[in-house]
């Protein structure tokens, strides 16, 4: 290709109304790769992404976008004149006239199956085999490259590690700013934060299990949860209830990008006691905005995070409680690691993923 301009199919079709996770991913990618000079953006999408030329793509129910990259994705492809197609969220069309990449985020699905539900499950397990028919599979961690040649039977040599990043412009956030969001959220003092949808395998119930053990000596910590609801959302507030401190415990619901930095900022510390992640966006994020993360030593969580985190064994309240009570009480410690984990965040930007999956497109072009 030369210094000729990449034009880049993105299928962004899995965007959701309120992006975690994979969304950010998609998000931040489309944003960065479009200010890269000799790449142009087509996003298949909802909505518009800004910088990128729209496509439109159905909204609502997976279902329904599922049906619609079987029957009509291709044509939109060949219709757009690309020179490669990349799908952000798993989906790898069989047969286009133009290279493929594909991004992996995880395959829970098959390492944790019981983390999802049967129906939800299934689909993306045949989602994520699509990947097998692209020229070239991005994964944001070693961890998730060697579940790809362990699942999905994939050659090590067509696998690329790209790392993810912390939201572009994240940073700590004012104290009036962190003041206005306690407000707001009810929270008069100190709190503790786990971030995540409420669904099997983030294990939130350790974070609640923690502060029952932390209140014995800090009696007006607060934990909050905050996040898209799922499935365990009801069950989380009964253990509460149970342990006694449904009265130090706050489900936020989702937080905005507006009051993302703010939250974090305000936090003592971020608890983060996934079993799994394949990158795990949470902790990095809370890490730019300077704030503690007590981790679970989970794959991925260990490699990314490095030494810029507390790390406590996975399924232990009491390590976690311990890690809490260490921060709650020793500013000299908190001041120490929220340090490390700005720098450690620093080493990640969205900037450099868009030059590294622009690589990928000219590998498979060329």
């Amino acid at each position: 290709m030369g210094g000729a301009t990449v034009r880049v199919f993105l299928n962004a079709s899995s965007l959701p109304e309120r992006p975690a996770g994979a969304g950010v991913y998609t998000l931040q990618l489309a944003r960065a790769l479009a200010a890269l000079p000799g790449i142009e953006v087509m996003a298949a999408s909802p909505v518009p992404i800004a910088g990128t030329r729209h496509i439109a793509a159905p909204s609502g129910r997976p279902e329904r976008r599922f049906l619609w990259e079987l029957g009509s994705l291709g044509d939109a492809v060949e219709e757009s004149g690309a020179d490669v197609y990349h799908g952000t969220h798993f989906y790898t069309p069989r047969r286009l006239r133009v290279p493929r990449v594909a991004t992996l985020h995880d395959l829970t699905f098959f390492r944790l199956p019981r983390r999802y539900g049967w129906a939800h499950r299934r689909y993306y397990q045949a989602i994520a085999r699509t990947a097998r028919r692209a020229e070239r599979v991005i994964v944001p961690s070693g961890a998730v490259a060697s579940d790809a040649v362990r699942y999905l039977s994939l050659r090590p040599e067509l696998i690329r590690v790209i790392a993810e990043a912390p939201k572009a412009g994240l940073c700590p956030a004012g104290a009036d700013a962190v003041l206005a969001l306690k407000e707001r959220l009810g929270i008069a003092g100190a709190y503790l934060l786990c971030l995540g949808t409420a669904e099997p395998g983030k294990r939130a119930v350790d974070a609640i299990r923690a502060m029952a053990v932390v209140r014995e000596t800090n009696p007006e910590a607060v934990l909050v949860l905050a996040g898209n609801p799922g499935r365990l959302t009801g069950a989380l507030e009964d253990e509460a209830a149970r342990l006694g401190v449904a009265d130090r415990v706050r489900l936020v619901g989702y937080v905005p990008d507006e009051d993302l930095a703010a939250l974090l900022t305000g936090a003592t510390a971020l608890i983060f006691p996934s079993l799994f992640e394949g990158f795990g966006l949470p902790p990095l994020e809370a890490m730019a905005c300077g704030t503690p993360v007590i981790s679970a030593e989970a794959p991925a969580m260990t490699e990314v995070l490095d030494e810029g985190a507390l790390f406590v064994p996975l399924r232990d309240p009491g390590a976690i409680a311990r890690a809490a009570r260490a921060l709650i009480d020793d500013a000299g410690l908190r001041g120490e690691l929220g340090q490390r984990a700005r720098e450690l965040a620093g080493r990640y930007s969205w900037p450099r993923a868009a030059e590294e999956t622009a690589g990928v497109y000219r590998e498979v072009i060329g």
